[in-house]
C-alpha cells in the first residue's frame, strides 16, 4: 500500500513521534511504501520528501517578535497555512498515496491541509495523540493546571476565558479562533474518514464531544518488544521519566519522597519545572531524589530496566503514555494514576497498581507495597512484559492497523 504519512515533526519530540516512526518503519519493512509530508526543522531525520515539507516555525516566534504585521502573518498561518496546502498539492501529485495517515498537524502545519487531501479524493485515518480537537489547550486543563472539559468541544471562547494555553490571553485566543475557524469549517469532522485512537478513555471524549457521527477506533501503539530486554533483580531506585511539569504530577512526586524510605528516585528527563525541582531537592534535603536529566537510547533502557520499577503520576488526563509501554516491555511494574488512558495499560495488582490521582496516601501506601515486596514486584513485571509481548507486537499492530486502513479507504470511495 501506498502510505503518505503526516506529522508536524520529522524528529522525536515526545511519544506521539516513536509511534509515527514506529508505525513507518513496521509498514517499509512488510513492503509498504511511505511518503513523509512535515516541517523542516534542524532536528529532523533525513527524509527523501524534505523538499515538500513546509517552512519551520516556532510558536515562540510569536511572542518575539516586535513588528505587528509579521507578528499577525504568523498566526494567520497557524490557522490555515497555505503553504502547506500547496506543498501537500505537489507531493500527493509525485506520490500518488492509497490513503492518507494523520497525525498532529496543529500550529506548525494546520488543518488546512484536510481539505487539501479531500480535493484529491484521498482515505484519511487521523490518530489522535491528544485531546486538541475538542481542547484548545490539548490536555483538559486550564489556565490553573485543574481538569477542566469546559470547552466540550465546541465552546471554545472559554480557552480564552480561563487563560488556558501558555497562561497568555493573546495565545489562548489564538488558539480559541484556530479551533472556532475549524469547527466552523469542518475541517476534521467532514474530512476525516476514520479516527484511531490509542485509548478508549480519548475515543469516548471525542466521541462525546462532536464527533459521534464518525468512526473512532481503539487500537494501543505499537512497539518493538523484542528489542526491549527485561532485567529481573531487586534493585535499590524506581525511576519516573517524563517531562518535568506540573500536570506530569512531578511536584507530588516530590512530596512523596517525604514519606518513602528505602528506594531512591531517579527522574529522567527535562521541562519547565527542572530550576523548581533542584532547588526543592536543596532546600528539603532530600537526599533520596537523583535528577539526571534528559536520556535516551540503550543509555535509557538501562536505567528503566534495572529500575524496581516505574512510577506515572499524572495529574492530566494523559492519553496512552508511551513510557509505560516501555516500561512493561522492560519488565517493570507500573504505579500510574488513575487518569485517562493509564488504567487501560496497568492492570491494578498484576502487572502494577493504579492509585487515585492526586491522593497522596494512596500513592505512599502503593509505593511501598511495591518497595516492601521486591518478588512481588518483579512477579509483576514478568507479567507485564508478557502482556506487552502480546498486545504490542508488531505483527498484531500491522495487521490491525491495515484493517483500519481498508476500513478507511472503504469509507473514503463511498463519500
Amino acid at each position: 500500500m501506498n502510505v503518505l504519512m503526516i506529522h508536524k515533526f520529522h524528529y522525536i519530540e515526545g511519544g506521539a513521534e516513536r509511534y509515527v516512526f514506529n508505525l513507518s518503519q513496521l509498514l517499509q519493512k512488510k513492503g509498504d511504501v511511505v511518503a513523509t509530508f512535515s516541517m523542516h526543522h534542524p532536528r529532523n531525520f533525513p527524509s527523501p520528501y524534505a523538499d515538500y515539507f513546509v517552512s519551520y516555525f516556532n510558536p515562540d516566534q510569536l511572542r518575539d517578535s516586535r513588528d505587528p504585521i509579521k507578528t499577525l502573518k504568523k498566526a494567520a498561518k497557524v490557522i490555515y497555512n497555505q503553504e502547506a496546502q500547496r506543498k501537500l498539492a505537489m507531493l500527493i501529485e509525485e506520490t500518488r498515496p492509497d490513503i492518507a495517515h494523520v497525525h498532529s498537524v496543529y500550529h506548525h502545519i494546520s488543518p488546512s491541509i484536510m481539505k487539501t487531501l479531500k480535493e484529491y479524493h484521498i482515505p484519511v485515518i487521523l490518530t489522535l495523540h491528544d485531546f486538541k480537537l475538542v481542547c484548545p489547550n490539548i490536555v483538559f486543563l486550564d489556565g490553573k493546571n485543574r481538569i477542566c472539559e469546559a470547552c466540550r468541544g465546541k465552546y471554545f471562547w472559554k480557552a480564552t476565558l480561563k487563560k488556558c494555553f501558555r497562561e497568555s490571553y493573546g495565545a489562548s485566543l489564538l488558539v480559541t479562533l484556530e479551533a472556532t475557524i475549524h469547527n466552523m469549517l469542518r475541517s476534521y469532522k467532514k474530512n476525516v474518514d476514520l479516527f484511531h485512537s490509542p485509548s478508549a478513555f480519548l475515543a469516548g471524549k471525542i466521541s462525546e464531544y462532536g464527533y459521534g457521527h464518525k468512526p473512532v477506533k481503539v487500537l494501543p501503539y505499537t512497539l518493538d518488544v523484542d528489542s526491549f530486554e527485561p532485567r529481573y533483580k531487586k534493585s535499590d531506585y524506581f525511576v519516573y521519566a517524563g517531562r518535568m511539569s506540573v500536570e506530569k504530577g512531578v511536584l507530588f512526586l516530590i512530596d512523596a519522597m517525604k514519606r518513602i524510605k528505602g528506594k531512591e528516585l531517579y527522574l529522567i528527563g527535562t521541562g519547565p519545572l527542572d530550576n523548581v525541582i533542584k532547588q526543592r531537592i536543596e532546600k528539603e534535603k532530600l537526599d533520596n531524589i537523583r535528577m539526571l536529566g534528559y536520556k535516551s537510547g540503550d543509555e535509557l533502557r538501562e536505567m528503566i530496566s534495572s529500575a524496581a520499577f516505574t512510577v506515572m503520576p499524572s495529574l492530566c488526563h494523559d492519553n496512552s503514555p508511551l513510557a509505560i509501554y516501555e516500561s512493561l516491555s522492560l519488565g517493570k511494574a507500573v504505579l500510574g494514576a488513575s487518569f485517562g488512558g493509564i488504567p487501560e495499560l496497568v492492570e491494578d495488582g498484576i502487572d502494577g497498581y493504579i492509585f487515585k490521582a492526586g491522593d497522596m496516601n494512596d500513592f505512599v501506601t502503593k509505593a511501598n507495597l511495591l518497595i516492601d515486596n521486591p518478588q512481588a514486584t518483579i512477579n509483576m513485571g514478568r507479567r507485564g512484559r508478557k502482556k506487552a509481548l502480546q498486545i504490542f507486537a508488531p505483527d498484531e499492530h500491522y495487521e490491525k492497523i491495515m484493517e483500519l486502513y481498508e476500513q478507511t479507504i472503504e469509507l473514503g470511495h463511498s463519500v
